[in-house]
């Protein structure tokens, strides 16, 4: 092969080599340029993904929030409801104002009475009638603190007490009652302990305050017994809380009074319950829960 043809051969295996050469770069630029928008693809779906997250996380917050107001009677409520300006988130003033938990009670009856769902059922003496009703009841016979477990018949006893005590129809209109004044509960409760235990009133219509050792049966008995705190874990954890709250506080009067017959220890229930409260979303008032527990846990240690 002459010296012209041995050009022409490297020169062809030149432009060969270049054209592929430029070949592959195409290849390889276009390969990387799908590479890239599929990486970018799949990183703004992700961010996507995250952002959808957040705010699905950030909509529950909000009807949590939401719910959590609702739970509390605003402003506008309350005084319908108790005919007193609303306390504060953390108020748990002592002494109680007895003449204000006076006008409360009264209250709250007529605005019972003015609701339809009880307005329909024409109880006789009203919703105050009904609770007296109940109160006498319940008073008149109290579950078994004692030997509880001595034999199945005391145990069946304190397992189905308030259906056995009450009886059906009764029942129904208290859990009617409960579910329909939901929001206004915890004030409710508060008003309740504060005029029956505190101020020792009677309920509107009675000549005599209910008996204290009677409250702290029934105290006893949602804190101590098999029967109580099985009837309790049946109930909603707010309402559950709060029954043991108020007979947490029951059996510490019984300790300053000096009639805790049956010897209840409240330590071990106030520490479950503090922790319970601590981490319950939804309660009104938990910081005042958490602040005389607080001081309870500081009295008994």
């Amino acid at each position: 092969m002459n010296s012209m043809n041995r050009t022409l051969v490297t020169v062809a295996v030149v432009f060969a080599l270049v054209v592929s050469g430029l070949v592959a770069y195409v290849m390889v630029k276009k390969w990387h340029q799908r590479q890239m928008a599929a990486g970018r693809q799949q990183a703004q779906e992700e961010c996507l993904e995250v952002i959808r997250k957040m705010e699905a996380d950030l909509e529950d917050v909000r009807a949590q929030l939401a719910s959590e107001r609702l739970m509390r009677p605003g402003d506008d409520v309350y005084p319908t409801v108790f005919g007193t300006p609303p306390p504060g988130r953390d108020a748990d003033a002592l002494p109680v104002d007895c003449e204000k938990v006076a006008v409360q009670l009264t209250s709250f009856f007529n605005y019972l009475d003015g609701r339809s769902y009880l307005s329909a059922r024409d109880l006789e003496g009203g919703s105050a009638g009904f609770f007296r009703d109940c109160a006498e009841r319940l008073m008149a016979d109290p579950p078994v603190n004692i030997a509880e477990m001595k034999d199945m018949f005391r145990l069946v006893k304190n397992v189905t007490h308030f259906y056995r005590v009450l009886g059906k129809d009764r029942l129904i209109l208290v859990k009617d009652i409960l579910a329909a004044e939901e929001r206004v509960l915890e004030p409710a409760m508060a008003m309740f302990y504060a005029g029956i235990a505190e101020c020792r009133q009677p309920l509107p219509g009675d000549g005599e305050p209910l008996p204290i050792e009677r409250l702290y049966d029934y105290a006893g008995y949602f804190l101590n017994t098999l029967g109580g705190r099985s009837y309790l874990l049946r109930r909603e954890s707010k309402l559950r809380m709060l029954v043991s709250y108020y007979a947490i506080l029951i059996v510490d009067r019984a300790n300053d009074e000096k009639f805790n017959q049956y010897g209840i220890d409240v330590r071990p229930y106030i520490d479950y319950l503090f922790y319970d409260i601590s981490n319950q979303k939804g309660l009104a008032y938990r910081e005042r829960y958490l602040t005389r527990l607080t001081a309870l846990r500081d009295k008994y240690m």
